[in-house]
């Protein structure tokens, strides 16, 4: 499933969802330059070997997940110690990278979800 999607909450029940073919890098990096704290929404990259989503719940800084159906990690600075938070140009590097990739993009440092 090679597809790019948006996905924002509009509301207690209702999600908007927006879709993208993964040559379609224009369309996902606004999308992810759209990200901020303040909404609730999600960028995915559905890949053959995982999904790789950017996330902005509201709440908390915009954070990376992926996911391989099975396990799931966090993207997290490389040599970090802690949880330190990526920037959105580090957000926006994982996401565009998940587009063309043949395999999990190996930066940043991924680390298993608990």
């Amino acid at each position: 499933m090679d597809v790019a999607e948006r996905l924002t909450k509009r509301g207690l029940f209702r999600v908007a969802r927006e879709s993208a073919s993964l040559s379609d890098r224009q369309a996902v990096q606004r999308w992810v330059r759209e990200l901020s704290a303040g909404r609730d929404e999600q960028v995915f990259v559905h890949r053959p070997w995982g999904t790789v989503a950017a996330v902005a719940d509201g709440r908390n800084p915009i954070g990376v997940v992926l996911s391989d159906g099975e396990h799931s990690w966090f993207a997290a600075v490389p040599g970090a110690v802690g949880a330190k938070d990526l920037t959105l140009e580090q957000v926006e590097h994982v996401v565009l990278d998940a587009l063309t990739a043949s395999e999990r993009p190996v930066w940043p440092e991924w680390r298993a979800l608990t």
